[in-house]
């Protein structure tokens, strides 16, 4: 009998090992035949499931860990991993069901009590979500995971000083966490502690590796990191970096650099929206075999630092954007047409970015607002988000020219001329927000409880667009509220 002990042990062990170096094919065989012995069919049922989960078969999973619970209703790994799977199918009351089933069975079962909490995160209960998390680090008080979700829901919540505690905990036990310290700096932005925001947010620097343009960069030239050296007579690469809002807003330091040094000045753009720098005295490029020689480089989201260290102050906007006449001309005559003034509104933003969820605006809270008879309104969206307008049976409502815009190379061509040809944009946070301030068209911003670090320093100093106006939620998660603001403004016509 221990000789078969032994023997089993050994063919799961073998199978680990397989599934393990992802050798999925070779390690199914192994528990497909445990599965067919009455004696050990379990074993066989179990890992074919948990293969699955790794192979992200998530429907196959599911019916291998059904199979196992019909055998053993109360296995512990069973029910967590059923939990675990409706879990990545964002089927986030299904999940509750089995992880609160581990709990019955074990009440201190770590991994349960982290994935109730992280479910109620998502589910936005956000108090549930707190006295799983705080369970979870009385079992483990070393387990990062419970510390990064505290500090997430802290943040959401303002409770900075508690996000802090919790960012701060990651960072003492995993140090290589790096991405920690965005969380940090943003938390600083908040509190206008700007020396400490400036310095956590050069977190992007501290990789190990160095990724995309900066690699490029260093591989090629021999070049300094500027951090306020004399720039006189010498040549500069400043590299453009995150999302194209940021840059957008912040190419405005690149006429500092210019005002306070003699200094030739390349800006290292996006492809794609490198035709908006074309009217600036300053090198645009998108290739770096277009250089030979640099002097410095810096990231352009360090010039904000570099810049309020020296003067405490940061600089006004400079609408530098280039126009592109022929679809000015297009837009204005097709603008012209409409017979009351024309609103362009934009809701959702890169909803892969992890705080989407506070940025991004369902559609349906525009209800009442496109229902207002004084204005006419249009779409900017263009790809994911725009299919919301069919959803909520708005195309009477709200004209969708997500087909007719910004179809070329050029990030933004059309959009550009019809901002400059409506009323006012209403707009999420996303990149519009940045590129109708820039231009100086009245906006209507709208922003979550808690927005990005960014907009702390606009709602703190009133610096980035004087024709801005935030509407910024007064509780979490409350976008009536925001909408309530903005359709008494409208109906006023107060811009």
């Amino acid at each position: 009998m221990d000789n078969e002990k032994l023997e089993i042990e050994k063919k799961v062990n073998e199978g680990i090992n397989l599934f393990e170096n992802d050798k999925y094919e070779e390690s199914i065989k192994i528990f497909e035949k445990l599965k067919e012995n009455s004696k050990t069919s379990i074993i066989g049922i179990f890992f074919l499931g948990i293969i699955e989960i790794k192979r992200k078969n998530l429907k196959a999973a599911k019916k291998f860990f059904f199979d196992f619970l019909k055998i053993n209703k109360n296995h512990e790994d069973a029910n967590l991993n059923l939990g675990l799977v409706y879990l990545e199918e964002k089927e986030f009351e299904e999940s509750l069901i089995y992880f609160k089933k581990v709990l019955t069975i074990n009440k201190k079962n770590l991994n349960a009590l982290y994935h109730s909490g992280l479910t109620y995160f998502y589910l936005r209960k956000l108090e549930d979500s707190i006295k799983y998390l705080n369970l979870s680090t009385e079992i483990n008080k070393n387990f990062v995971p419970s510390y990064v979700t505290l500090g997430h829901i802290y943040l959401r919540l303002k409770e900075f000083n508690k996000a802090l505690e919790n960012y701060k905990k990651v960072l003492e036990l995993d140090p290589k966490r790096i991405r920690t310290k965005f969380n940090i700096s943003w938390c600083y932005f908040a509190l206008s502690n700007l020396e400490l925001a400036f310095e956590n947010y050069e977190f992007r620097k501290e990789k190990i590796i160095p990724e995309g343009r900066y690699k490029e960069v260093l591989n090629k030239f021999k070049s300094t990191e500027w951090n306020g050296h004399d720039l006189n007579n010498k040549k500069i690469l400043i590299i453009c970096e995150q999302g194209y809002g940021d840059n957008i807003n912040f190419f405005r330091y690149l006429f500092w650099l210019h005002e306070k040094f003699n200094v030739k000045i390349i800006f290292y753009a996006h492809k794609k929206l490198a035709h908006l720098f074309h009217n600036t005295p300053f090198q645009i490029i998108s290739d770096l075999n277009d250089v030979n020689h640099i002097d410095y480089h810096q990231h352009l989201l360090s010039l904000p630092r570099i810049c309020y260290k020296e003067s405490k102050k940061f600089e006004k906007n400079i609408n530098y954007i280039n126009i592109n006449q022929i679809k000015d001309s297009y837009w204005k005559k097709k603008l012209s047409s409409f017979k009351k003034p024309v609103i362009a509104i934009n809701w959702q933003g890169d909803h892969r970015y992890t705080y989407d969820d506070m940025r991004s605006i369902p559609l349906s809270y525009f209800n009442d607002t496109l229902n207002n008879e004084n204005f006419e309104f249009i779409s900017l969206q263009k790809n994911f988000g725009s299919e919301q307008i069919k959803k909520n049976n708005f195309e009477n409502l709200l004209i969708d020219f997500s087909k007719e815009i910004d179809s070329g190379e050029n990030a933004f061509e059309d959009t550009i001329s019809i901002l400059k040809n409506v009323e006012c944009v209403i707009t999420s946070d996303t990149a519009i927000a940045h590129l109708a301030g820039t231009l100086n068209v009245k906006t209507f911003l709208l922003l979550a409880f808690n927005p990005e670090w960014r907009w702390y320093i606009e709602l703190n100093h009133k610096c980035f667009y004087p024709n801005m106006n935030i509407i910024q939620q007064s509780k979490f998660n409350d976008w009536k509220g925001v909408f309530h603001e903005l359709n008494k403004r409208l109906e006023k016509k107060d811009f």
